[in-house]
């Protein structure tokens, strides 16, 4: 109800014609002559205004109330809480009543519902005015949340200052230069808050409104807080900006992959968490906590990387600058670094998969996400065990790194449980990604080998080789040997077809002294169970007065040839062995030494121009030991699989062509030439050897036998062979 008997204006505050003023907005207050439809007030005559939508004060009875039920309104009027903006004295137009901006009555204590009120001054005394206490001056705030501050007569710029003091009307004087006033010998200006208070870093420090793990989320308040004070950090006791230190127990803590994951959370309360997004504990810098094994395991991925070498000849060398890696730990990064290397290419692929821009990140970076991913895509590892210990790895190699390793290692264990992203069944491409083979490979494997033999194949190259050992019968004695691996724990199963080969059935019984002292007197070779069904075919069975071999490498087929030769026929044979690189001819006269051999004679040259060196049929028997694509071997080899290209094949069928023609050369009428692989392509097997037998030189020679074994998961690897006789 507004103050206007006498011609009001409609709903809207529209002038009448009798000019008296009328009701303002509907939601408005009382106005004077003339106002607009939101009860502003025309000139000086100006009385309460409201704000459309909140309104301010409005006269009821004689009393002032608020008219709306969220207690918004107040003074200082504007759209969003509307208030008081009355300047000078009402005339008789609107109720012959008179207001100055003074005259409104005793103070109202305006509380509100949600008990976000601090204190205010009343009678000199700070006393609350809620139950809660969350500090702040009530005095010193406007009911928009702003600090007031102090008000002067005629000044209507409410500045943001301290408290107010509650003067009485009468005695509400402020002088105009001089606005500090002292009361209880502490002095105050309009923008002070407060005393100022004794800082103090005895005791407990912690900032008070603050949610603390330690107290199960609850909230500890703002105690006695003055309104400004801004919260502390945390200190010691004796020391102020540094954290607390973790003990030097906890540091030397290890994780247990096979840990459950409640034990493995304790382990991070204790301070083996890692450096990522999203809060938690942050580990001093430069404090790295993963294990010897996935460092040592990077660390071979990155060599073979960076040199283009080959797993097994630099592990030694990387892992022999881990001083104090125990064996357990030792085998483990062995078997991450052949299997990271073996799976590169679909590791690579994963990684790519989960992140948006994969081409930015760095080699170092990547070598040590792709050993994370392979733990998580083939070794089943829990996630929360890999993505913590992915996270430390990659800080080791790339500190400012840590944040984007987090965020793809977390989204890589939520992607890997849908690999390999497919049915293998119905999909050669998804086959080909569940066992890590490159497509094209896969595919050619599935029209040479048809698709079961081809899966078989395929997942037998996954998994960990089988230990084949050879006795060499120039130095060993089998009985002692059997009695020394009974005493290591492990069986010797005795191969039904190669003379002198046995399968260990535990390959840990190798790491025994006395096993390693068989291996180091020479009494004893680790030897695939193909390669020495190939080198047992080459030797003739009847005594060759000199034999030629043809790609000896390091040695390991010259002393199967001369260890069948010496069983044969009681003694070893001469022998000239051949490869293209002088240094292996240096480690093939100190291998053959160590292994009691004094008759091969190592010569480097060029196979393909060897009548250049040798005299033509000169030989009773040759071993050519063909390069190949290695295909047979790539369980033992596990970089060959993502270095071969598919042009490569034909390239090496080519090649070995050649080497066939020039070596058969050597060869005496009535002689014989074993040509060997390691791949299971016939169009390096067989159709080589077709193909040599219908050149001119080749109608010399017939096929006497063909081996070729099948590799399998506890099988021998996949090695062809085919001897062949010149005719007298």
């Amino acid at each position: 109800m507004a103050y206007d008997n006498k011609g009001a204006g409609d709903s809207r505050g529209n002038r009448p014609n009798n000019n008296r003023g009328g009701n303002g907005h509907a939601n408005g207050g009382y106005r004077g002559k003339g106002g607009d439809s939101r009860g502003r007030g025309n000139g000086d005559k100006g009385g309460f205004r409201g704000s459309k939508g909140q309104g301010g004060y409005k006269k009821r009875d004689g009393e002032r109330k608020f008219d709306r039920d969220d207690n918004r309104g107040g003074y200082k009027g504007g759209k969003p809480q509307g208030g008081y903006k009355g300047r000078g004295n009402r005339d008789d137009r609107g109720e012959g009543r008179k207001f100055d901006r003074d005259n409104r009555g005793p103070k109202r204590d305006f509380k509100r519902d949600d008990n976000r009120g601090g204190y205010k001054k009343h009678d000199g005394e700070r006393k609350f005015d809620r139950d809660g206490d969350r500090g702040g001056y009530k005095g010193g705030r406007d009911f928009d949340r702003k600090p007031r501050g102090d008000r002067r007569d005629g000044d209507h710029d409410f500045k943001k200052g301290g408290y107010k003091k509650d003067f009485s009307r009468d005695e509400r004087k402020f002088e105009q230069d001089e606005r500090k006033f002292d009361r209880e010998g502490r002095k105050f200006d309009r923008d002070d808050r407060g005393p100022k208070r004794e800082r103090s870093f005895d005791g407990d420090r912690r900032d008070d409104c603050r949610f603390d793990k330690r107290d199960g989320g609850k909230f500890e308040g703002r105690g006695d807080r003055r309104f400004g004070d801004r919260p502390k950090k945390r200190f010691d006791d004796d020391k102020r900006g540094f954290k607390p230190r973790r003990d030097d127990d906890r540091l030397d803590a290890q994780v247990d992959d096979d840990a459950p994951r409640s034990e493995y959370r304790e382990h991070r309360r204790k301070g083996e968490g890692y450096r990522g997004t999203g809060g938690g504990y942050r580990k001093p810098k430069g404090q790295v906590h993963v294990t010897p094994a996935r460092q040592a395991a990077c660390a071979i991925g990155r060599v073979v990387r960076e040199r283009n070498a080959y797993v097994a000849e630099v592990t030694p060398a990387v892992l022999a600058k881990f001083q104090g890696i125990s064996p357990e730990d030792a085998a483990f990064a062995t078997k991450i670094a052949r299997g990271v290397t073996a799976t590169v290419g679909t590791l690579d692929e994963f990684i790519n998969r989960n992140m948006k821009t994969p081409n930015d990140i760095d080699e170092v970076v990547r070598d040590a996400m792709r050993v994370s991913a392979y733990e998580l895509l083939f070794l089943d590892k829990p996630a929360y065990v890999v993505v913590d210990q992915g996270v430390e790895l990659v800080c080791s190699v790339a500190p400012k790194a840590g944040g984007l390793a987090n965020a793809v290692l977390r989204r890589m264990s939520e992607s890997a449980k849908t690999f390999p992203f497919g049915n293998p069944n119905l999909s050669l491409q998804v086959l080909a990604r569940s066992q890590a083979f490159p497509m094209w490979l896969a595919k050619r494997l599935m029209n040479e080998m048809t698709l079961p033999k081809a899966t078989a194949f395929m997942h037998a190259c996954n998994t960990d080789a089988p230990v084949f050992i050879a006795v060499n019968s120039v130095k060993g004695d089998f009985e002692q040997i059997e009695e020394a691996f009974d005493q290591a724990g492990s069986l010797l199963e005795a191969s039904e077809d190669v003379q002198g080969c046995y399968r260990v059935k535990e390959a840990r019984s190798l790491r025994s002294a006395d096993v390693r002292a068989l291996f180091e007197a020479g009494e004893l070779l680790v030897s695939d169970e193909g390669a020495q069904t190939v080198a047992q075919l080459a030797m003739p069975a009847e005594e060759p007065a000199s034999f030629l071999e043809i790609g000896s490498g390091r040695g390991t087929k010259t002393i199967l040839l001369q260890s069948a030769a010496h069983r044969a026929f009681g003694h070893c044979v001469p022998m000239t062995s051949v490869d293209d690189h002088e240094f292996k001819g240096k480690i093939l006269g100190e291998r053959c030494a160590a292994y009691g051999i004094d008759t091969v004679e190592p010569l480097t040259a060029d196979a393909r121009t060897l009548s250049q060196k040798l005299p033509e049929a000169s030989f009773d028997a040759v071993l050519l030991d063909a390069p190949c694509s290695g295909v047979g071997t790539l369980r033992r080899h596990p970089e060959i699989r993502w270095r071969l290209k598919p042009e490569d094949i034909t390239s090496m069928a080519s090649i070995n062509l050649d080497l066939l023609i020039e070596a058969t050369k050597m060869v005496k009428p009535g002689g014989v030439i074993t040509y060997a692989t390691c791949t299971v392509f016939p169009e390096e097997n067989e159709q080589v050897v077709e193909r040599f037998l219908k050149t001119k030189f080749g109608e010399q020679f017939e096929i006497e036998e063909q081996v070729q074994t099948t590799l399998t998961t506890n099988g021998p690897d996949a090695h062809y062979a085919a001897r062949l006789r010149r005719r007298a």
